[in-house]
C-alpha cells in the first residue's frame, strides 16, 4: 500500500487543504500512475466471473493514449465522441456531450483525464460534477487521472476546483512535479478500493518504492 508515514502526511495535507475525510486508509502508492491504472482497469472492467464482459467508459475522446493497451481483452474501453466549441484566433474546446453519453449495465466505471494529454483540455467543474452524479446513480466509480492536474502538480491554466468523495478514485503523479525518475503513483481512493488495489499490487509489484 506505500509507506505509512507518507501515506499519513499526504491525507493530512489533502484533509486540511480541503476537508476531504480522508486517512492514510484512502491512500496507495504504485510505481508509477500507470502501473496504477493496469491494476485498477483490470479490477474493474474484462471478463466478469459470470461470462459477461464490463469496459471502462471514456465520457470525453480523444484521451490519453496510454490507456490504449491496458485491458486484458479485447472491446475494453468505450467512448463518446465530445462536442467541439469554436473559440477566437482559430481555437476550440472540447466538451462532454452528455446527450450522446450512454452508460450502459457493461460499463465498470468513467474514467477522464484533467487535463487530457496530449490536448491539454480540462473538465469543467461543472462538467465533473455531471459526471460524478451519473457515476452514482450508476453505482460506478469516476475515474479521474490527475498527473498533470489538481490538486499538484497544477499545471493547468484553467481554472478549475480539485474534485474528489468516496465515490472517485482519484490518481496523482509525482512525477510532473520534476521527479520522474522517482516512479511515484498514489490512489486516492475508498478503503474498500484502496484495500482491493492493495492486495492486487502486492502481487503486480509486491512492494513500492519508497525514496
Amino acid at each position: 500500500q506505500g509507506d505509512m508515514e507518507f501515506r499519513e502526511q499526504l491525507a493530512a495535507f489533502l484533509k486540511q487543504q480541503f476537508d476531504w475525510p480522508l486517512t492514510r486508509n484512502n491512500i496507495a502508492i504504485s510505481n508509477g500512475s500507470q502501473s496504477a491504472f493496469f491494476v485498477l482497469y483490470n479490477m474493474f472492467a474484462g471478463h466478469m466471473p459470470d461470462g459477461s464482459q464490463r469496459a471502462i467508459h471514456l465520457p470525453l475522446a480523444p484521451e490519453y493514449l496510454g490507456y490504449a493497451n491496458t485491458g486484458l481483452c479485447d472491446n475494453f474501453f468505450t467512448a463518446t465522441r465530445p462536442s467541439i466549441e469554436l473559440l477566437d484566433q482559430n481555437l476550440f474546446k472540447y466538451h462532454v456531450d452528455f446527450s450522446r453519453l450512454e452508460v450502459g449495465e457493461d460499463t465498470a466505471a468513467l474514467c477522464v483525464s484533467r487535463p487530457t494529454n496530449p490536448t491539454g483540455n480540462v473538465l469543467t467543474d461543472a462538467e465533473i460534477a455531471h459526471l460524478d452524479a451519473i457515476a452514482r446513480a450508476r453505482d460506478i466509480p469516476l475515474i479521474i487521472d490527475g498527473a498533470y492536474g489538481l490538486p499538484f502538480p497544477n499545471i493547468l491554466f484553467e481554472k478549475a476546483s480539485p474534485h474528489w468523495n468516496d465515490n472517485t478514485i482519484l490518481a496523482l503523479s509525482l512525477s510532473k512535479l520534476g521527479l520522474p525518475g522517482v516512479r511515484t503513483g498514489i490512489i486516492v481512493a475508498s478503503e474498500e478500493i484502496v484495500n482491493a488495489y492493495t492486495r492486487a499490487n502486492t502481487i503486480v509489484s509486491l512492494a513500492c518504492g519508497n525514496l
